[in-house]
């Protein structure tokens, strides 16, 4: 099992694992009963399966029980046979998961050398564009921070149609460390949050994560 590293944080758990293992193998280790098996068959693409997979063995190395994860209407994961909360995120034959035993978690982990510059003023303000301009050019890691910090916030606040470039601000210096925190404020017409993330690289992929 490529396990990276399952960690407490705070009050809850924080895993990563590189996926490595064939679907067939996943399965196996993961003992589906019907119902499951049944959920997963739903998906063609092997790559989707890998993940489902990976997540459910991931959340039960982490929390040591086998969790049912179920989801809401917006596509937020839920446990439902035990408390607490839980968000999941992959890429790149990668899965991460933060789970909090009773606040809301985000995570997101991307590639950092995932090109995110032509979406760029979708989903940053102006401000945040020139904080992203280092000697007079745009640095595509530190677009991939506030991307990855503000699906992060997304995950963890209950509202749809959420305006990445009005409605999440994200504060970071330039990104010159494999680990450190940013700021993040998501403003609603009902709320204000100010939100305070954690990053890491590992290896080319960057891993964001926080509660609220």
């Amino acid at each position: 099992m490529a396990v990276k590293f399952i960690e407490n944080w705070g009050d809850g758990l924080l895993g990563f694992w590189e996926i490595t293992e064939t679907t067939d193998l996943l399965i196996s280790m993961l003992g589906l009963g019907h119902d499951e098996l049944q959920n997963l068959l739903q998906y063609r693409n092997e790559l989707r399966k890998k993940e489902w997979l990976s997540a459910r063995l991931l959340l039960r190395e982490m929390t040591d029980r086998t969790s049912k994860i179920d989801y809401d209407a917006s596509g937020k994961p839920l446990l439902k046979n035990w408390p607490g909360n839980i968000s999941i995120t992959h890429s790149s034959n990668c899965v991460a998961i933060y789970y909090h035993p009773y606040k809301q978690p985000g995570i997101d982990v991307e590639l950092i050398t995932r090109d995110v510059g032509k979406a760029a003023r979708k989903f940053l303000s102006p401000k945040e564009l020139a904080d992203c301009t280092i000697d007079g050019a745009t640095s595509n890691k530190d677009l991939m921070l506030r991307w990855c910090a503000k699906e992060a916030v997304f995950k963890m606040v209950h509202y749809a149609d959420v305006d990445f470039a009005s409605q999440i601000a994200c504060y970071a210096k330039p990104l010159n460390a494999d680990e450190g925190e940013l700021g993040a404020t998501f403003i609603a017409a009902d709320a204000t949050l100010t939100i305070s993330l954690h990053f890491r690289m590992i290896n080319e992929m960057l891993l964001v994560w926080g509660i609220i």
